[in-house]
């Protein structure tokens, strides 16, 4: 009887067992829901966009331009707005003005002008009394233009005064100031004249002498080796004008005169930088153009679009906001840092006349 009731309780032990073994699995977890994709925001559109802008002036087909030109292309291109350049490839100022008219008649929202001549000041005038606001560089033209982005050239002229002075550490003789003076240029007389002042001021003893050079290296070439030759105590030059220190040092070279003549010269194309860089040029002061062309056209946008809150309404309330006057000052150049500015500038026009 005890051996028939353990074996039942045996039995009952593994009926139970199979049972809890026979138990349906538990059902796997429900996969997370999925988020639904979020749709990308659209782009901001740029303060800019449908904007189009002008560059005027004459020239524009010398290098020296290519640095405005690459900042106003800079500037454009950042805030989504359009330009173009126009003017003649000759220095005259009537043809200057047209392209300041014709600027106005194709209604563009904003002028970069590289100020050349005073007789645009009535084409300006035009311009603003149009509602096309106006901003000069490089040169200011007296006129109602909103403002003058531009190296202050009677500064720079003396600043190239005082480092010839500085080279020539006493010594007595003749420094020629070599400019484009038949042209007229306001900013050229003024540069003449602040290097005029540095040296009667700074090196009282040397005799100073003005040579025309027309902005262009081979007439410089001629005119300052007529110079060398009537002046044999010739022992420094100032080349004022982008292509003067090229000039000049053909007309020293072709003298015999070379390291014994001290040159400075302007701005920063090129044929300069070689010259710099192998000892015939000592320094050349370069204006700062790129800045000027690229805060010149941010300036535009922002004055357009009412962004210069000095009113509320600054547009409608007649006020310029804008600061009248900036000087850009010069980037002197010598040996030790011409390679720096060897880079070439580069700009995208994006806009037709």
């Amino acid at each position: 009887m005890k051996k028939t009731t353990a074996l039942l309780a045996i039995v009952l032990v593994a009926c139970m067992l199979l049972t809890a073994c026979a138990q349906p699995a538990a059902a796997p977890a429900p996969a997370p829901a999925q988020a639904a994709p979020v749709a990308a925001a659209p782009a901001a559109a740029l303060p800019g966009e449908g904007e189009v802008y002008c560059v005027i002036g004459s020239l524009f087909q010398l290098e020296f331009f290519d640095a405005l030109k690459a900042g106003v292309s800079d500037a454009a291109k950042e805030i989504g707005a359009t330009w173009y350049y126009s003017g003649p490839q000759e220095f005259v100022p009537d043809q200057i003005s047209q392209a300041i008219d014709q600027a106005v008649a194709n209604k563009v929202t904003g002028i970069i002008l590289h100020g050349q001549a005073a007789e645009t000041g009535a084409a300006i005038d035009n311009a603003i009394a149009a509602g096309i606001p106006l901003i000069c560089v490089n040169t200011d033209i007296p006129s109602n233009r909103l403002s003058f982005l531009g190296c202050n050239p009677y500064n720079a002229g003396y600043d190239m005064g005082e480092h010839m002075a500085g080279l020539l550490q006493g010594q007595s003789g003749t420094v020629l100031i070599s400019s484009a003076f038949s042209l007229g240029q306001p900013s050229a007389l003024d540069n003449a004249r602040g290097s005029q002042d540095a040296l009667a001021e700074l090196a009282p003893g040397l005799k100073v002498i003005e040579v025309d050079d027309a902005a262009d290296a081979n007439v410089a070439a001629t005119n300052i080796g007529a110079a060398l030759q009537a002046n044999p105590d010739v022992i420094g030059i100032i080349g004022q004008q982008a292509y003067t220190a090229v000039g000049a040092t053909t007309a020293v070279r072709e003298a015999g005169l070379t390291g014994k003549v001290q040159i400075i010269g302007r701005d920063r194309d090129a044929a300069t930088l070689e010259l710099i860089e192998n000892g015939e040029l000592a320094a050349s002061y370069a204006q700062n153009s790129y800045v000027e062309g690229y805060i010149a056209l941010k300036w535009l946008n922002e004055y357009v679009d009412g962004k210069l809150k000095v009113i509320g309404d600054y547009l409608g309330g007649g006020v310029n906001p804008l600061p009248p006057v900036v000087d850009s000052g010069s980037i002197v150049i010598t040996q030790a840092s011409a390679a720096q500015f060897k880079e070439k500038y580069t700009y995208e026009v994006t806009a037709t006349n």
